[in-house]
């Protein structure tokens, strides 16, 4: 018997409070909406309300690594318009809808590094150095676009916009198949958990031989090249690209990452499993938002609700 009360105690200290909170509202909403609403759990609603969040859920997996490892990309919400409006600009004036795609990458990953080699050579915090990022390609953005979208997209990209795969859009797919390739890694890859050493204590870390810089180096290109997969799968969403792809994106997608369990306040706490779980409770919020008909605008004062609720509680759960 104190056996199995030893084993219930250890399950349950294992348990992360917060996701486990998150997880039973998931399942309040969706009963209470589902009651109200016959098709709220039908398998078109569950498509359209993840379909409506795949670029924060794409954008918030990189910023999971980046949030775990202490630091901030604010960068995201300009490199994902201005990849999507490249690309668009590469593949209207003739190169190859693939090769457009490797390139777009490339330059992300570029701008990823640029972050990081301004953040070691100011000596400043990641914020001041992505925020500046943010403006500079949301200016260039504007410039191109002239405030308006680039359309009118070659035949052959538009046929494969149509590509369904057991009915779900390739976006939705995208996003899935990153949330496992990206929880796996973070789970079971020696480099990819080196994030957590290096946002727990980065002097630390670097005592035990891990390279800290190249490691930054790594956390903010691949949270750059998520962003432009993101602009990517939008201009797949929407056959077009506009300036106004990433408004408020950032700030959405940090409070899945948040509310999923990722701390911000301290760094080398998170996986990609709550931040899942986080995204998909922002997604039914929004969703239940629309079906009710109240105002969506009303969606940032929530927001804003969840993401001060969910650094308190994490901070309170951390320290008991």
């Amino acid at each position: 018997m104190k056996k199995v009360r030893t084993a219930a105690k250890q399950m349950v200290q294992k348990i992360d409070i917060q996701v486990a909170s998150v997880v039973i509202m998931i399942i309040l909403i969706s009963s209470v909406m589902s009651y109200v609403y016959d098709g709220f759990l039908s398998a078109y609603n569950i498509k359209a309300m993840l379909m409506s969040y795949v670029p924060e859920g794409i954008i918030a997996l990189g910023l999971t690594l980046v949030i775990i490892s202490g630091g901030i990309d604010l960068s995201v919400a300009g490199v994902m318009p201005f990849t999507a409006i490249i690309y668009c600009l590469m593949i209207k004036n003739g190169i190859n809808i693939w090769l457009g795609m490797l390139f777009v990458l490339i330059i992300a990953a570029g701008i990823g590094a640029c972050n990081n080699y301004l953040r070691n050579l100011l000596n400043v915090h990641p914020f001041i150095v992505t925020m500046a990022m943010q403006l500079i390609l949301k200016g260039f953005n504007l410039v191109v676009t002239g405030s308006g979208s680039i359309s009118g997209l070659p035949e052959e990209f538009m046929q494969i916009a149509e590509i369904r795969i057991l009915g779900i859009k390739l976006p939705l797919v995208v996003l899935l198949i990153l949330a496992i390739i990206w929880t796996v890694l973070l789970a079971k890859n020696r480099f990819f958990r080196k994030v957590y050493f290096v946002g727990g204590n980065a002097k630390a870390a670097d005592l035990c031989g891990i390279n800290v810089n190249r490691t930054m180096y790594f956390v903010f290109m691949q949270s750059a090249v998520l962003a432009a997969i993101a602009g990517l799968m939008a201009v797949l969403n929407f056959q077009a690209a506009n300036y106004s792809y990433g408004l408020n994106l950032d700030t959405r997608a940090i409070t899945c990452v948040v509310v999923g369990g990722t701390s911000m306040t301290r760094g080398g706490v998170g996986s990609v499993g709550g931040t899942i779980i986080g995204l998909i409770f922002i997604a039914l919020v929004y969703n239940a938002f629309l079906l009710s008909g109240i105002n969506t605008y009303f969606q940032d004062v929530v927001t804003g609700v969840f993401l001060v609720g969910a650094v308190l509680l994490g901070q309170r759960v951390k320290r008991k």
